[in-house]
């Protein structure tokens, strides 16, 4: 069976399910600007700037200065139609009222979106595809678990080149309940008939970890390039926390 090397130990496992923003893509440099640009068109639908601007980023958890985001808030794991309504809540806080605050912040998210083809801005951690069709030809399964919206994912694979390299691929709404309950994990293991102490889970965030972890997966690893998490966040619950993905060590028997 194939496996990853960890201490000095080799951990067998066939399958490796991968987060996708934060593991395979840079996510402040792939999410902030367009979130920064939902909220300009939201602004200049409102008429409004300054004040509001800072409280609508602060509202998805980005520091309206230097852009950091918060990596335990909203935009790390939210799907787009939570962030929809946290956009609404912001605005119904400022005395809109709700139902034409959520037309409105709908309405500048499909602006946003469309404003050019945001997926050609997607920053892929270097070297990711060639990682993942190693992976592939030395006989590894592997999956992607992602709180994104299938049309977006798959835009955004099929636009990295990445969409034949997975063997299954589940995003936001076709698990109940989502991360971090371990049912994903278990639906991609059910789907692929890997076991889920065969499996290994790659991810940027404490919610990643804490699916591997009550899953009961093989190995739990932590990535910090392209994600938002500090280690010491990670070293809490992964079994192992690196640099990228690319300082792994995988090996087939």
């Amino acid at each position: 069976m194939p496996g990853i090397e960890y201490e000095e130990k080799r951990i067998p496992c066939r399958l490796i399910i991968f987060d996708k923003d934060g593991t395979l893509i840079d996510f402040s440099a792939t999410w902030v600007p367009l979130i920064q640009k939902r909220v300009a068109f939201l602004l200049k639908r409102l008429g409004r700037n300054g004040p509001l601007r800072d409280f609508l980023l602060k509202s998805w958890g980005i520091d309206p200065v230097s852009g950091r985001v918060d990596p335990r808030g909203p935009c790390p794991v939210s799907p787009r139609s939570d962030e929809i309504v946290i956009g609404t809540m912001a605005l119904y806080q400022h005395g809109y009222p709700w139902d034409e605050a959520k037309q409105w912040v709908g309405q500048a998210f499909d602006q946003a979106d469309a404003d050019g083809d945001w997926r050609q801005m997607v920053v892929p951690i270097k070297g990711i595809q060639t990682i993942l069709a190693q992976l592939k030809k030395d006989g590894f399964k592997t999956a992607l678990a992602t709180n994104d919206e299938r049309k977006d994912t798959e835009a955004i694979l099929h636009h990295l080149g990445m969409e034949d390299l997975f063997d299954m691929i589940l995003c936001w709404g076709e698990v109940n309940p989502p991360k971090p309950d371990p049912e994903t994990i278990f639906k991609i293991c059910r789907t692929l008939s890997v076991r889920p102490q065969e499996t290994a889970m790659v991810g940027d965030s404490v919610t990643d970890m804490m699916m591997g972890k009550k899953a009961g997966v093989a190995l739990t690893i932590g990535i910090l390039e392209g994600g938002v998490t500090p280690r010491e966040e990670l070293e809490k619950l992964a079994d192992l926390v690196v640099e990228s993905v690319r300082n792994l060590t995988f090996y087939r028997d």
